[in-house]
Parts: structure tokens; sequence; C-alpha cells
């Protein structure tokens, strides 16, 4: 692929202009600087450190609204995938519950530590 101005890495890649050129700036990112002080990068430069923008083509607001049908059965989507964490999230603090017994038992087992008697000079040990 052929490297990237600053305005087309823009549009290609979720950073903003004066992100792209302080990291090059700072060396985070290399690129190729012209006698006219115009940039040009890799893309695969920029892809290490930045995500692509979507490919989704950009819908037109005058078009019709998806349909009421589409909006219940995401709706009803993550309303399993809610119910499917809550489900995880109680059984992970059951977990640590039972956890924290087990390590107060053990600690109640476990007999108290004995003191360090440290001499009062320094110069030994």
């Amino acid at each position: 692929m052929v490297n990237l101005s600053l305005r087309e890495a823009v549009k290609h890649f979720d950073v903003s202009r004066p992100t792209l050129q302080k990291a090059l700036k700072s060396g985070k990112i290399s690129g190729v600087q012209d006698g006219q002080g115009h940039w040009t990068i890799d893309p695969s430069e920029i892809a290490r450190l930045y995500k692509p923008r979507s490919k989704e083509p950009v819908k037109d607001p005058t078009q019709d609204a998806p349909s009421d049908n589409s909006y219940s059965k995401e709706i009803a989507h993550l309303k399993a995938q809610l119910a499917e964490a809550e489900q995880r999230a109680a059984v992970a603090e059951a977990l640590a519950e039972e956890r924290e017994k087990h390590i107060n038992d053990l600690r109640r087992i476990l007999p108290a530590p004995k003191p360090v008697k440290k001499p009062w000079w320094p110069w030994s040990k």
C-alpha cells in the first residue's frame, strides 16, 4: 500500500490530526517529511498504534429507520446477554465468599508469628 498523508491517515484510522502530529514528532510513529513540511506515513506504522475506522458505509439519515421488529430482536439478545452476565457474577460472588471463608479458617489454624528481637546497636545483624 502507498504511504498516506496526514489527512488520509486521519480518514482511515481512529486518530486526530494533532495526536498524529505529536506521535510523529515524538518518534512513536516513523514517517517521512518532505521539504515543504508534509508528512507521509506507512499505513502499517499507524496500524501499530491506532485502530482503523469502521468500514461500514455512512447511513443516509433520510432513509427509513430499521423496523421495530429488528429492535425487539436486538433487545431480546441484549437481555439474554445481561442475564448470563448476572448469573456469572452471582457464581463469582459465591466463589469469592467461599474462598474468603477458607482463608479465614486457615488463618485461625496458623500459629501467631514470633516477634523478631533486634539488637539495639546498629552495627550487628
